[in-house]
């Protein structure tokens, strides 16, 4: 696979849903101690969002950059949009860390999965 700004900006998404889970899984396992329900889970995360909110800024900012970048490349353009999306949520809404963190990792995996069509010139080198 060739790098790209594309595919580092979505290899940050990436890193960022993995965290995500990773404290989503703690929060679980946090909540075991006084019998598990997801109403507590929610008000864990709730709880600790303020101390990373700024990493979403970061995620905006870069997919937002990207968008611009991918003009005329519908695929890019959704994904890049979900990812903001995403991003978004995450701080407003972090009782849902699950469902964007599982939407995110789909508009991920439609960025790196993503392969530039061939430009005539590059055809032409083929040959």
């Amino acid at each position: 696979m060739k790098t790209s700004l594309v595919k580092m900006i979505g290899l940050y998404s990436f890193l960022y849903a993995l965290f995500t889970l990773g404290v989503l899984a703690y929060a679980s396992l946090l909540s075991f101690r006084s019998g598990f329900s997801f109403p507590a889970v929610g008000e864990q995360m709730m709880q600790w969002e303020p101390h990373w909110w700024w990493l979403s800024i970061i995620g905006v900012v870069l997919h937002g950059l990207a968008y611009l970048k991918a003009m005329r490349r519908p695929r890019l353009m959704i994904a890049h949009l979900i990812c903001v999306w995403a991003f978004v949520a995450y701080p407003l809404i972090p009782n849902y860390s699950l469902f964007i963190a599982i939407v995110q990792l789909v508009a991920v995996w439609l960025l790196i999965s993503y392969h530039r069509p061939m430009q005539e010139s590059e055809m032409e080198g083929q040959r």
